[in-house]
Order: structure tokens, then sequence, then C-alpha cells
């Protein structure tokens, strides 16, 4: 994406009051975010791996946000604890994190046995729905 179009969407996210502006296409998703005291970090990626997004292929599963909200790796508030971290064990059913939508925490559960492959979202990070969070490498028989 160039960046003139980068700048159109920084211009957009400001004059709309957005803190957080996500824009991708084939190529190129541009996270915009926006801070209270005026400063904007913008953070662009190329050539988006859909192999791990869609939990299809490379033998991964993809554990997606059932919601839209603020989701939680720490345990609690003022902990550095994780949920869950790349190469932890998990089985179907164990919490993986949690996502607050309008001061109500959601446990986000695993829904296939395996191991932590990559947390994809940040503590405290806007998720969308059916964004992935956790991509599990499934359990060997």
């Amino acid at each position: 994406m160039d960046v003139e179009k980068i700048r159109e969407l920084i211009k957009l996210a400001k004059e709309e009051d957005l803190k957080v502006l996500r824009v991708g296409d084939m190529d190129t998703e541009v996270h915009i975010e926006t801070k209270g005291s005026g400063d904007t970090v913008v953070t662009e990626h190329g050539g988006k791996d859909k192999s791990s997004a869609d939990g299809g292929h490379n033998g991964l599963h993809t554990v997606k946000a059932a919601q839209v909200g603020t989701f939680y790796t720490h345990k609690e508030e003022n902990s550095t604890e994780n949920f869950v971290e790349a190469g932890d064990k998990v089985a179907s059913g164990d919490q993986i994190g949690m996502i607050e939508a309008m001061k109500v925490f959601n446990d986000v559960l695993a829904d296939a046995d395996g191991v932590v492959e990559e947390v994809l979202v940040g503590n405290g990070e806007t998720v969308e729905y059916d964004q992935p969070l956790v991509t599990l490498r499934p359990k060997e028989d």
C-alpha cells in the first residue's frame, strides 16, 4: 500500500476519532492505532499468510474470536501470568484467554486438543469477530 493511501487512512482515523482502524486486501494489511496524546501507530504487513489464519493448512488449528471486544492473555489485571504461551499443551475446553465487551468478560476456550503454536493477539488488543487468536498444533494420536 502506498504512503499516500496510508496518510489518508490516518487522517480518516483521526477525523472519525477512531482508536483502531484495520484495513486490508489480498496483499497487505494496515493496522492504525491512535493514542490519546495525538500519537499514531501504524503497522503494515505485506503478503498475509492465509495458511495460519484459516486453520486448514500446515496442520494447524486456529482458535478464533467469537465476538468483538478486548482480548486478554493475562489471568488478572495487574499480573503478567498468561493463560497460555507457545509450547503449552491444552485440551479442548481449557481457557486460553478472555474477551471483554461492555464490561462483561467472556472466557475464550480451546476447541481442540493440542500444543499452542502461537498467540496471535497481544494482551489488551481489540479483536474482531472471527479473528484468529491462537494457533494450535493438533495432538498426535
